[in-house]
């Protein structure tokens, strides 16, 4: 079921009478958003930030499954305006914010995440969409995986954990980013379609982790 809302549809997610609110037409989200939610391991009141958060499916979803304290960022307003209208309407306490990831920073002060999730862009090369919203969140203008990676290693605590989703493809230079910041892989789940080999990969990288990576049972889509 939809309902129109001004520019915006709001969706039902069928998940507990949870809506969310997508631009459409626009870029709203996909598949490996909803497979990161079931593959991050959130305790309840943890602290969480969901990175660079778009329309806030991964907040939503995973605020309403842990219980953690749940925060949200991105750079675009349009996408913070979505993400708090979809918590208000779940009646969730969300904190939403509009930050640059590159330059995002703790207060002083401040407690340090114990989780982050994140679905970041994921494409440098080709044609980029012609829609902006589309673009700023598939490929890597306003920030690589390496910036990522730089982000997660100063917002989590010792021993937070990252968790993302990354094309299968793009695996290596994924590993190393994390490496080279001190996140280190700890759990791995491929996805793939049917029989073909897979074509994303979900991860857990820990901050300050010792070496040691768990492969999970791939997911078949």
């Amino acid at each position: 079921m939809c309902y129109t809302y001004y520019m915006y549809t709001i969706e039902d997610l069928r998940e507990g009478g949870l809506r969310i609110a997508v631009e459409k037409p626009g870029f709203t989200y996909g598949h490996d958003a909803v497979l990161l939610a079931g593959f991050a391991r959130v305790r309840k009141k943890e602290r969480l930030l969901d990175l660079g958060c778009g329309c806030g499916i991964l907040a939503v979803l995973l605020e309403h499954r842990t219980g953690a304290q749940t925060a949200a960022v991105d750079i675009r307003p349009d996408a913070c305006a979505l993400c708090r209208e979809s918590a208000r309407r779940n009646g969730q306490d969300i904190a939403v914010f509009e930050a640059d990831l590159r330059e995002l920073r703790l207060s002083e002060g401040e407690r340090p995440y114990d989780a982050i999730v994140c679905n970041p862009p994921y494409f440098a090369g080709g044609t980029p969409s012609p829609d902006p919203a589309r673009r700023q969140c598939t490929y890597q203008e306003t920030a690589t995986m390496e910036d990522v990676a730089a982000c997660a290693r100063r917002l989590l605590k010792h021993g937070g954990r990252l968790f993302l989703c990354y094309p299968a493809a793009g695996l290596a230079p994924c590993m190393a980013a994390l490496l080279k910041e001190g996140l280190q892989p700890k759990r791995m789940q491929p996805v793939a379609a049917g029989l073909k080999p897979p074509y994303l990969v979900l991860l857990e990288a820990r901050k300050g982790g010792g070496p040691g990576l768990t492969w999970e049972e791939t997911i078949r889509v």
